[in-house]
């Protein structure tokens, strides 16, 4: 009977030789992960003697080695590098869960972000909150279709911030272009988007009333109809110290008899009183637009994706969120360059990339493979030999039992 220990090393040998062929053939594989055999010696007991023989060696497991590869560019909006941990999690037509390193996406003609086999990326599709990605009931595949029209807003606030001059003299009338000539420029035209879809232009004035005290005038510029309960014409007043700061902080309410209009909040917390200063403004926001469709759209590193729409808007319309696990060389390796979650590796932790030790995105990059070729050539030739070496032994020791069983 020839030696247990020469066979199995010619099998163990012939599966590392398989192993390492397996790494070369993905050398160019995106996100692809080497493998290595893990050894163990087998000893056994003879019944004839007390002796301890050795048998030869064994492979236990196959370690996979997920440390990052090289982040090449490609300047592709869906091409999506992971710098440190984290796996993409994407489903199959059948909904089942895999996991993968390969960032190279696409849109089908559905808008569903998917992978290059057809799966879906996961994540959400509108804002969101940090604090609710917690588990795996948030997911889902992320779709922009629903983000390809953004319709219309109606203004509903007003932030502005303006530099007025004290020491300007006061006026006693309502009118904003009586105090034109000594206030400089304190009058402020701004667009706003009412509730049928239209921009109007509305006049916000700036008026000294006494030491300290300022009018403030809102009204619309509507020359076609100039009826009250069809306009816009409210007024303020703002009170400073005598060190220029805003004593009323309270946020001014712009009403109008007409429904056509939203209830406008008006925001001056950020206006001062200066000496020697001409009226200025700083700051000027409107939270109104009008309806636009989706031009395109960036990924941040964080896997948000911001839309930016026809109408000059940029708003969040999804997030990516990548999966970690603590024991992912217990991943199951699937056809496909995915993985899927075993017992032991868990079912993973959910969560934006680069929070709580998720790894950030990078956008128009690729991981490559982390082959190392000049390490696994090295090691085909040490498993050849090997495997050459355990075949002479196995001739040996054939050669050895028939000279025995041809001794007469």
């Amino acid at each position: 009977m020839t030696s247990t220990g020469a066979i199995n090393g010619l099998l163990i040998n012939d599966n590392y030789i398989k192993i390492i062929s397996n790494n070369i053939a993905n050398a160019s594989t995106i996100g692809y992960k080497s493998s290595q055999p893990v050894f163990f010696d087998i000893f056994s007991h003879s019944i004839y003697s007390n002796s301890i023989q050795g048998s030869g060696a064994g492979i236990s497991h196959i370690i996979q080695n997920f440390n990052n590869g090289m982040l090449i560019e490609t300047n592709r909006d869906l091409d999506l590098g992971i710098i440190k941990d984290g796996f993409f999690r994407v489903l199959d037509a059948r909904g089942h869960v895999y996991y993968t390193r390969n960032g190279q996406f696409l849109l089908d003609k559905n808008k569903n972000i998917i992978n290059m086999q057809g799966m879906y990326l996961t994540g959400q599709n509108k804002s969101f909150s940090k604090n609710t990605f917690n588990n795996l009931s948030n997911l889902e595949v992320i779709n922009l279709r629903h983000a390809d029209i953004l319709q219309a807003k109606p203004t509903s606030s007003i932030t502005l911030s303006a530099i007025l001059n004290s020491n300007i003299n006061s006026v006693t009338t309502d009118d904003p272009q009586n105090n034109l000539s000594e206030s400089g420029n304190n009058i402020r035209k701004i667009i706003i988007y009412n509730k049928d879809e239209k921009p109007e232009e509305i006049t916000i004035s700036f008026n000294k009333k006494d030491e300290h005290t300022w009018k403030v005038h809102v009204k619309s510029n509507n020359e076609k109809d100039t009826s009250t309960e069809n306009s816009i014409d409210n007024s303020f007043e703002l009170q400073f110290n005598s060190d220029g700061e805003l004593i009323s902080h309270e946020l001014f309410k712009i009403r109008s008899q007409n429904a056509k209009y939203e209830n406008i909040t008006l925001n001056l917390t950020d206006t001062v009183e200066q000496s020697n200063s001409d009226n200025s403004f700083k700051e000027f926001y409107q939270n109104g637009y009008l309806e636009g469709s989706l031009k395109t759209f960036n990924i941040l590193s964080n896997g948000e994706i911001i839309g930016r729409y026809s109408n000059e808007q940029t708003l969040p319309i999804g997030q990516i969120l990548l999966s970690k696990f603590i024991n992912p060389e217990k991943l199951r390796p699937e056809s496909g360059n995915v993985w899927s979650a075993t017992e032991e590796s868990g079912e993973g932790d959910i969560g934006i990339a680069g929070n709580s030790g998720f790894g950030l995105l990078e956008k128009g990059t690729l991981e490559t493979s982390n082959v190392d070729l000049n390490k696994e050539l090295i090691n085909m030739i040490v498993a050849q030999r090997n495997y050459q070496s355990n075949a002479q032994s196995f001739k040996t020791e054939d050669k050895i039992i028939n000279t025995l069983i041809n001794l007469r």
